[in-house]
């Protein structure tokens, strides 16, 4: 498993690459607690998408992506598409996928098939993801 570089302009690239089906793009970090705890949930979820896609982004420096590499292992993400930071200007990435973030984690960005995006700072279980999720996975 490799992290696809993720620099600027990759919020959009992904956003035009995924156009006209829902796409939850998920920042994450090893370094941020409810990510890890959360990283299972999103494994379950990801394993039961239909109709709409899902990527994950990491936040971490190189110097911290085995340990990425091996938690993503370790709750079955394997098979998922996956994004490093690869740009030392952070701020910048934060800004292209919202200009309120600030990096605060974790941070999901729910992005309609038309292109409207929604974000929500927080884990999986705040309201928002959850209604968004009811309204396009199939059991």
């Amino acid at each position: 498993m490799d992290f696809k570089p993720y620099g600027r302009g990759a919020f959009g690239q992904l956003t035009k690459a995924h156009a006209g089906k829902p796409l939850i793009v998920h920042y994450w970090s090893v370094t941020c607690p409810p990510c890890l705890v959360e990283l299972p949930q999103w494994a379950k979820i990801a394993a039961e998408k239909k109709g709409f896609d899902i990527v994950f982004v990491n936040t971490d420096g190189d110097d911290e992506r085995a340990r990425a590499q091996a938690r993503i292992e370790k709750v079955g993400l394997s098979r998922a598409e996956h994004y490093g930071f690869a740009d030392a200007f952070v701020e910048k990435l934060y800004f292209e996928a919202d200009s309120a973030w600030r990096g605060e984690l974790p941070f999901t960005a729910l992005v309609a098939p038309d292109g409207g995006v929604v974000t929500v700072t927080g884990a999986v279980d705040d309201p928002l993801i959850v209604e968004w999720l009811e309204k396009r996975v199939r059991k």
